[in-house]
């Protein structure tokens, strides 16, 4: 079938749908593409598959109809066209769009914005998954332009790794502070866009058109940059409104250079070739930099550089850098913005290094070394000082515990500058944010927002009470958590309860607290679960396996949880379970031969259920594991 055809034949019944999601053969490249509110498409980038139109105008009521997430609609279908009906046709295309993602596995990779489309549907978007490759602002330039507002509003809200900008207004924009970071920035329509937010912009490639920049405030970006502004930047392209060489290099020792230097770009193993160029004299963060007009336009690229420190042989100083153990390569680092540009572009790359940090503490693990650095209040009696991603900070240290401390006016600031510094020097991400009870969600939330990807969250309160959250606290970590994975090991002030968990983790462990009810595990998207302190009775977990019968958490591996009361009689009822005693069980790299008790679902695949080790273990047989379950793997 193509996947038209798989679409329609899933709506015929759930079998049906878990069979196609189950079995179809993926394609290379699909994705979701929509234009403003009411229109998507299913492509791989070179085919169109199936579009979407959502309206509220029905002009034949005699259509067809069918069902999605028991919502029933009227649809038309023209080849590949598909046109529905709905009373609020976003929320249609919201239907749609969750409904064809979870079937065929994709997710929405580019998006149009259009003069009236607002905010909704972005946000929408940008919530239910991790990473959103292109949003586009359009509109034409003398009728439906933006509101300046809306603009505005949508520019700072985009999360998208590339944000283009055609987009006209009705009145003069400005924006102040445009705090921004993405791979990609470009805008093309307006004047708006100042010098001050090209120095703001947190991006690799920018490309500025309509809007033509002076010689002289081009100078001030380049001074900007040697300075250590825009550090992620490799290649800018902009319009000028006159080319003045002697504007553009005052105060630069600038050299003409005739080698060609390939300048990446914000697309993974592409390049820019600046072939002939003006060489800045000065290197920043391990980086040298030139600039070129090339078809009227000024093209700014930054490449990786090397130095010849101490007078020694370049080869001779990679050796020595190398030497160095992960913690000697970062305290060198803090020496001077020099040292740390020369250890980030000489150190060799290493997987093993990671980072855990929370609101006044940062570790960093490699292989069998461990650094903690703690940051704490300004100490005017503290007089050495070192640099952190630029910034100044009083510093002390004890070699023998490897720890040491920073100061600061404000302590999770630190924390923020001390990550930036060590992410940038190792080109590495954090890797476990740990929540305390004073630590709220800022620290969390700022570090999902600079990184595509972070893999765990843990919340802790140390088994004290001294340490316990307030319960409303708790609820807003867990519902802005976007980690791969939470651990929740909180104590709370009091009771509490969260309507609709509707989260997607691989992995949630709530294992101190009795807040958890079986309809947040029904509701959960995860594949692993584990709940220790709340006791579940038989009854229950029926109806959790019941909901997983009927399809429901399709991404469901694992749950463990604690039973209140041995009832097999709730526990089996109405289950049509069997027992296998051919399938063996591998925990702790130890066989253990247990009665599993079977259910399968109506597309084939099965689960097992047992109690063992103090839990109830439910479990989905991987495929292609014979009769053998590695709970090891979980």
């Amino acid at each position: 079938m193509d996947p038209c055809e798989q679409f329609f034949t899933s709506l015929c019944s759930r079998k049906a749908y878990l069979t196609i999601k189950t079995h179809f053969r993926a394609t290379e490249g699909l994705s979701i593409r929509t234009k403003g509110n009411f229109d998507f498409c299913l492509d791989d980038y070179e085919t169109i598959f199936m579009e979407f139109h959502q309206s509220s105008e029905v002009l034949n009521q005699e259509l067809e109809e069918f069902i999605i997430d028991g919502n029933s609609t009227r649809y038309e279908l023209d080849e590949d066209d598909v046109t529905t009906y709905w009373t609020e046709p976003i929320v249609g295309t919201m239907k749609l769009i969750e409904y064809v993602c979870d079937l065929f596995n994709v997710e929405v990779n580019f998006m149009a914005i259009k003069y009236d489309s607002g905010d909704r549907l972005m946000k929408w978007v940008q919530q239910r998954q991790k990473r959103l490759e292109t949003v586009r602002f359009d509109s034409k330039k003398r009728k439906k332009q933006f509101d300046t507002e809306t603009l505005k509003r949508l520019l700072m809200d985009c999360e998208a790794e590339r944000i283009v900008s055609n987009a006209h207004t009705t009145q003069s924009l400005q924006i102040q502070n445009f705090y921004k970071k993405c791979d990609y920035f470009g805008v093309n329509a307006e004047t708006w866009f100042t010098l001050e937010n090209l120095m703001t912009l947190d991006c690799i490639e920018i490309l500025v058109g309509g809007k033509r920049f002076t010689s002289t405030e081009m100078n001030r970006f380049f001074k900007h940059w040697m300075s250590g502004g825009s550090p992620r930047l490799t290649l800018l392209k902009i319009e000028l409104d006159n080319y003045n060489e002697q504007e553009l290099m005052k105060g630069i020792d600038v050299k003409w250079n005739m080698r060609s230097v390939h300048v990446c770009t914000s697309e993974e193993g592409a390049t820019c070739l600046f072939d002939g160029f003006f060489e800045i004299q000065k290197t920043t963060n391990g980086m040298s930099a030139g600039f070129k007009l090339e078809n009227g336009l000024l093209c700014f690229g930054v490449w990786p550089c090397c130095f010849n420190l101490f007078r020694l042989p370049h080869l001779a100083f990679i050796n020595i850098i190398n030497e160095m153990n992960t913690t000697e390569q970062f305290l060198t680092s803090l020496c001077s913005r020099r040292t740390f540009s020369t250890i980030k572009t000489l150190c060799r790359k290493s997987n093993e290094i990671r980072i855990t940090a929370g609101g006044n503490c940062l570790v960093i693990y490699s292989s069998h070394e461990r650094l903690i650095s703690y940051q704490f209040k300004k100490d005017p009696r503290r007089d050495d000082t070192v640099k952190v991603n630029g910034k100044s900070s009083a510093f002390s240290s004890n070699a023998e515990l490897s720890k040491i401390n920073t100061f600061w006016e404000e302590p999770i600031v630190g924390t923020m500058e001390l990550v930036e510094h060590v992410t940038s020097l190792f080109g590495i991400q954090v890797d476990t944010v740990v929540i305390n009870n004073d630590s709220g969600t800022r620290f969390m939330n700022w570090v999902q927002k600079n990184q595509k990807f972070l893999r765990m969250v843990e919340v802790n309160s140390y088994n004290s009470m001294e340490y316990q959250f307030e319960s409303e606290d708790l609820k807003n970590i867990i519902m802005e958590c976007k980690a791969d994975s939470i651990q929740l090991n909180a104590l709370h002030s009091s009771p509490f309860k969260i309507q609709n968990l509707r989260k997607k983790f691989e992995k949630f462990e709530c294992l101190r607290g009795t807040w958890i009810t079986v309809d947040n595990l029904m509701t959960l998207d995860c594949i692993d679960i584990k709940v220790k302190e709340r006791q579940f009775t038989c009854a229950e977990l029926n109806r959790f396996i019941k909901h997983w019968l009927k399809g429901g958490s399709p991404r469901f591996e694992t749950l463990r949880v604690v039973v209140d009361d041995l009832n097999l009689h709730e526990l089996l009822d109405r289950l049509n379970a069997r027992w296998n005693t051919e399938k063996m069980v591998m925990l702790n790299n130890h066989p253990n031969a247990f009665n599993i008790c079977e259910v399968v679902r109506s597309d084939g695949i099965t689960a097992g259920f047992q109690f063992f080790n103090g839990f109830f273990w439910f479990g989905v047989w991987p495929t292609g594991n014979g009769n053998v379950l590695y709970l090891d793997s979980f």
